[in-house]
């Protein structure tokens, strides 16, 4: 029997039925016995590979279904939880991004990039100067390859691009410098799930920083947008197999619950433990405390990053 599979003998006794391909296992239920059902016998059934547990008899009267650390938590100890989160096999997420491509992506028509050797160009002082006001350097316009574009669909935006490992275009965000402007944000279609945004200037070795948009990524050191408040399963995979440190979750306020799902979702396998979470003031997120404090801001909301206690999380 496999070494999980033991962790569950621990507090649930001798499985009744075992498939360690698929991780499917069944036992006694618990809370049929403690209800004195002996209908229960052998009709909990969970699977440690998708996490998940369910009695076919009590599960919907007496909630017993979900996720495997509830039940450890209801019937099991700390040590047991501990040693399972440990153990948990990391391949309970979808693969299937890897038989998929990305839509190719091209910068848009008419990109100019916002350096001082381009300043006479048209309208290049109010994209310029909305991304000072934004505390945005030179330095940083450099190193992100930050441009604007003033004709097609993408006129009159700021033009924030992503690029992939090999160092390709893979995405770009178009932000309107002009607050009357709608939509605020105008992006290409593209397979979302699938990008890593600007993979190639992830450092894997040292702590990073999951971001939900690319002007926080631009603030954040060592960060990754995961352009929204899920975390994609390309990610969530590259997170398990290459992170070699601390992974800190710095979603905005809003997003607390997003936040705490993907807090859940990587504390096992490799990064058991090395899961952080940081939460920026109310209205405030990483590029608004960015613009009105600087990098010193920055540094001071980081610092603020702290580990959840596993008998809060399940």
């Amino acid at each position: 029997m496999s070494i999980i599979a033991n962790i569950f003998k621990r507090f649930l006794g001798d499985p009744h039925e075992h498939n360690e391909e698929s991780g499917q296992m069944s036992f006694d239920c618990p809370s049929c016995a403690e209800m004195g059902k002996g209908k229960g016998k052998h009709k909990l059934a969970l699977n440690y590979k998708k996490n998940i547990f369910r009695c076919w008899v009590c599960g919907l009267e007496n909630n017993m279904h979900g996720k495997i650390p509830y039940l450890i938590k209801r019937y099991g100890n700390k040590n047991i939880l501990k040693d399972y989160v440990l153990l948990k096999p990391d391949d309970d997420y979808k693969k299937d991004f890897r038989e998929k491509t990305a839509t190719k992506i091209e910068l848009p028509k008419g990109f100019i990039k916002l350096t001082q050797e381009n300043s006479d160009k048209f309208k290049f002082e109010p994209a310029y100067n909305y991304l000072v006001k934004r505390g945005i350097t030179d330095d940083m316009i450099d190193y992100y390859n930050i441009g604007y574009t003033v004709s097609g669909k993408y006129h009159d935006r700021i033009i924030l691009p992503s690029y992939d490992d090999f160092g390709d275009i893979n995405y770009f965000v178009a932000r309107a410098w002009d607050k009357w402007k709608s939509p605020k944000y105008l992006n290409p279609v593209a397979e979302k799930e699938l990008i890593i945004f600007n993979e190639e200037k992830i450092n894997w070795d040292s702590t990073i920083y999951l971001v939900e948009g690319a002007f926080d990524h631009i603030t954040v050191p060592n960060s990754i947008a995961i352009l929204g408040k899920m975390l994609p399963e390309k990610l969530k995979y590259l997170l398990h197999t290459k992170a070699k440190s601390k992974v800190v979750i710095l979603l905005d306020e809003d997003a607390h619950e997003n936040a705490i799902k993907i807090y859940k979702d990587l504390n096992c396998g490799n990064l058991y433990n090395k899961i952080m979470i940081c939460v920026p003031p109310h209205r405030y997120d990483p590029s608004l405390i960015f613009e009105k404090l600087g990098s010193d801001g920055i540094i001071k909301l980081l610092k603020n990053s702290h580990k959840i206690p596993e008998s809060k999380l399940y």
